[in-house]
């Protein structure tokens, strides 16, 4: 019985797999440059409605609405674009290695804005200290002794 099981297990996988039928390429594909551009902006929207959903319900704007406008695609152009795509996972790969790539310069790009900015506020910081001890250590001179040096 249970080669039987087995027998009909890989009898149904190998039926499984025959007759994938992958998309045709359609008339109106985004090119790659493109459509990684198009993948980046919506990781971008996805990580910000991850790290807080409150601004982007408060403002009413629909990621994918404001994306397919900046764009200048449709939904339906995006669907049948990233289904062609997403049906070479080589192809696909590629695709989100670049999204990668260009989301970590971005970052490299925000934290080394932050940084000047943090050494910015450090060195005001340090001068308004260093002015604030100045202002501690000088010496009040009695009234009589600046009117004998003013004579």
């Amino acid at each position: 019985m249970k080669k039987h099981l087995i027998f009909l297990w890989i009898s149904f996988s190998f039926l499984g797999c025959q007759n994938v039928e992958y998309p045709k390429k359609p008339k109106n594909l985004i090119p790659e440059d493109k459509m990684v551009e198009i993948m980046t902006d919506i990781q971008l929207f996805h990580t910000a409605k991850s790290y807080n959903r409150n601004p982007l319900q408060k403002s009413g704007l629909s990621p994918y609405h404001y994306i397919y406008e900046k764009h200048n695609i449709d939904s339906l152009q995006f669907v049948t674009s990233n289904t062609y795509y997403g049906s070479n996972l080589k192809i696909y790969g590629t695709l989100y290695s670049r999204v990668k790539e260009g989301l970590e310069v971005k970052k490299a790009k925000i934290d080394s804005i932050l940084a000047k900015e943090k050494r910015i506020k450090d060195s005001i910081k340090i001068i308004t200290d260093s002015l604030r001890l100045l202002e501690i250590e000088k010496p009040i001179l009695p009234v009589s002794t600046e009117l004998k040096k003013s004579e």
